[in-house]
């Protein structure tokens, strides 16, 4: 019995069948609707059908991806009845990443596993409790996460842990990335990223000098390749080993897989044995690479090495002539014949051996009945002719592998026969064998958590939503500026030299505190806030970032539900989605900045905040531009005692992105080059019932925030119409675009 899954993508049934037969033990593809990978070739109902038969017969195991963000409509009138039919022929699992499509499928089809996506971005063990705990059966982890990470996951959950081990790899934290969708309205979230990792950049510094002018891909990672790691990532709590690709051609995804299935079972037959060969190792980088390959995080926290820099395209042009087709897999049969004067002829046949296959199935025998033999007149039927006849599996899943004959001399019976009684043995074999996997119970649509508003009052007070002012960056430094103003009713801060202080200072000014999370949880954030949590516990709202933060806040921390809040990062892109967090108990959550403002109005909004001002979070990476164009900050900053310059990078369009470095919590954040700005729009938002507004000062000058609060004085306080801004210098974000 095998200790650990190889699972490969399929793009296509042709190539689920041929991963399949390469070795994989399980294959993640996508239907025609709610996948990751739009642009794909993608499955019909039918060819998911067929894809199923064809593994469940051979003991193997389809995921279907159902990972993308869904609107309201797509939840209300479409998911239900696209799941139903999958679940009834035996659908394994579902890879999710919307919170409320985790809880519809979780309520509708209980039997139905859920595997949390690598875009649900679980970095810690308090975030792979929080998904167990609310139905998930596997995490698939962060690609971030160092071998160490992953074990202590492992141990401290005994979660079925899935990983990537080979492929493409995101420079963002997957999930975490509003680059495609900001920039081009291609949302990675709804499956139509259009890697804008991948495109030439210029990075500068502040004065404009520019930074390695040969190196124009800063944000695109070499294809992850982990063949000579294997036995350590099996050593570190990984169950599923998961290959990239469901865009990639048949050469890639089964060749790719034939040679993990080959070091793979290596390692778990003689592990003292295990090495690489040097020709399977071109033969890799023939399927495909980009500019080489990297081990990824396993080993390290980011670095050079990892990405391509001076060239981002992919390479596989001797894919084919690498690619050897293996045979399809069979099912191996016993059969036992037994053909007597007078009496019906009988065969029987079994599942044969105790392989993976015959373990799957509790259907492993029957037994079928054909005519009554005749007499020869001239030629009787010979134990070799039938032999023959019986062997003939054709196109079936099947092989013979033990042929047991009881003849009697002297009779006849027409080939035609012997073919009819072969061929309903095993048709009702199969059939027996692909019932044990069926789902006979009725399903019908549950309804929703009760109404949120019974649970949670609305978040803003009286008859005009909240104002909450968050401060990061530099913005921090103007304290005063906000405090000073009588509209703020809530001032929400990042990381700040002296919380404590601050938080004083925002009371006595008569004003509720808020606290943002880091973006993303690992080891070294989670001991900072240990250290802070008696402050923590006084502010008035949490913003959470991520399911870690979620998880780490309530378990580890202690903090109560009702003062969590949870940021864009957990996206609330439904009424379903809203719903099920609210029916958690949470405060609020901040509306999705991929809905439009028609998409809005579809949505209740009470719970909700709404930002109308601010740059926009595009990229969350654990990569680190400064360290890989400039040097390390920490170590410029011990060098030369002052604050380093900040970087930018350029684009095409000579658009300017802000990277900003968190040394503290170890990520870098990319910004938007033009700020959201939805002020102007007062008389549209203001039907929209948010219960909060949201206004993000990062860099502003004092003069710059004391306008932005002004205008929202105006716009949404006094109902003054006030003029967007100059033509080039904000962006509207998706209020009017959306994404498809």
């Amino acid at each position: 019995m095998r200790r650990h899954e190889l699972l490969s993508p399929a793009g296509s049934l042709e190539i689920c069948k041929a991963v399949l037969n390469a070795g994989a033990d399980a294959v993640y593809l996508g239907g025609d609707k709610f996948g990751a990978r739009a642009f794909a070739k993608n499955f019909t109902q039918n060819d998911i059908q067929e894809a199923l038969d064809f593994a469940h017969m051979r003991g193997k195991k389809i995921f279907l991806t159902v990972n993308t963000l869904l609107k309201n409509k797509e939840i209300e009138t479409e998911l239900f009845s696209y799941l139903k039919p999958l679940y009834a022929h035996g659908l394994d699992a579902v890879i999710v990443q919307d919170y409320g499509v985790f809880q519809f499928i979780h309520r509708n089809f209980p039997e139905l596993a859920l595997h949390a996506s690598t875009q649900m971005s679980v970095s810690n063990v308090s975030g792979a409790k929080f998904l167990m705990e609310h139905g998930a059966e596997r995490i698939v982890t962060a690609r971030e996460l160092s071998r160490l990470e992953i074990r202590r996951i492992y141990d401290e959950t005994g979660v079925e842990i899935e990983s990537f081990i080979h492929g493409a790899l995101c420079y963002c934290y997957s999930g975490q990335c509003l680059m495609s969708s900001m920039l081009g309205g291609r949302s990675g979230n709804r499956g139509r990223c259009a890697q804008p990792c991948r495109l030439a950049y210029q990075v500068t510094d502040e004065r404009g000098n520019l930074l390695h002018k040969k190196e124009k891909y800063p944000l695109s990672p070499k294809d992850l390749c982990t063949i000579s790691q294997l036995p350590q990532l099996c050593e570190s709590g990984i169950y599923s080993f998961k290959i990239e690709g469901r865009m990639k051609k048949l050469e890639y995804a089964a060749g790719v897989t034939s040679v993990y299935r080959k070091y793979l079972d290596l390692y778990e037959s003689c592990p003292e044995h295990y090495r690489v060969e040097d020709a399977d190792m071109e033969r890799l980088l023939a399927f495909g690479n980009r500019n080489g390959f990297t081990a990824g995080y396993y080993d390290m926290r980011n670095g050079r090495s990892m990405m391509t820099l001076t060239d981002s395209s992919h390479s596989s042009n001797e894919a084919k002539a690498a690619y050897q087709a293996p045979e399809e897999t069979k099912v191996p049969v016993a059969l036992k014949a037994v053909f007597h004067a007078g009496k019906p002829m009988q065969l029987e046949v079994a599942l044969s051996g105790n392989d993976t296959e015959a373990e799957s199935h509790s259907e492993k025998k029957v037994c079928v009945s054909g005519e009554i033999p005749g007499t020869a007149q001239n030629r009787p039927l010979s134990e070799d002719e039938l032999r023959k006849r019986l062997s003939k599996t054709g196109d079936t899943p099947f092989c013979v592998q033990h042929l047991e004959i009881d003849l009697e001399d002297g009779l006849f019976v027409p080939v035609g026969q012997i073919n009819e009684l072969r061929r309903n043995a095993l048709e009702q074999l199969q059939q027996a064998m692909l019932c044990s996997w069926r789902r006979n119970e009725a399903v019908t649509p549950q309804e929703r958590p009760t109404d949120r508003m019974e649970q949670n009052e609305a978040i803003g007070s009286g008859d005009k939503p909240m104002l909450n002012v968050w401060l990061i960056g530099s913005a921090q430094q103007n304290l005063n500026t906000v405090l000073e103003n009588q509209m703020v009713d809530m001032v929400t801060l990042e990381s700040f030299t002296n919380l404590e202080a601050a938080l004083k200072e925002i009371h006595a000014a008569g004003k509720q505190a808020g606290y943002a999370f880091p973006y993303v949880l690992r080891e070294n954030s989670e001991g900072l806030l240990r250290k802070q949590v008696s402050v923590l516990k006084r502010f008035d709202r949490i913003w959470v970032r991520s399911y870690d933060g979620i998880g780490f806040a309530k378990e580890e921390l202690h903090l109560p539900a009702e003062k969590l809040a949870l940021d864009a990062g957990l996206y609330v892109f439904s009424n379903e989605a809203a719903d099920d967090f609210m029916a958690a108990g949470f405060a609020g959550y901040t509306a999705s900045m991929e809905l439009n403002r028609k998409e809005l109005a579809h949505m209740e909004n009470e719970q909700a905040e709404l930002m109308l001002y601010g740059y926009a979070t595009l990229m969350i990476s654990a990569q680190c531009v400064y360290k890989n164009y400039a040097s390390c900050i920490k170590e410029q900053k011990k060098e030369s005692g002052k604050q380093p310059q900040r970087l930018y990078l350029n684009d095409r369009y000579q658009k300017q992105f802000e990277v900003q470095r968190d040394c503290t919590n170890c990520y870098n954040v990319i910004y938007n080059s033009q700020p959201t700005c939805l002020l102007h729009h007062a008389d549209e938002i203001g039907g929209l019932d948010f219960g909060a507004h949201r206004i993000v000062f990062r860099n502003e000058s004092v003069k710059q925030m004391h306008g932005i609060l002004q205008q929202y004085e105006d716009a949404f306080r006094s109902g003054r119409k006030i003029q967007p801004p100059k033509e080039g210098t904000y962006t509207n974000g998706h209020s009017r675009r959306g994404v498809d």
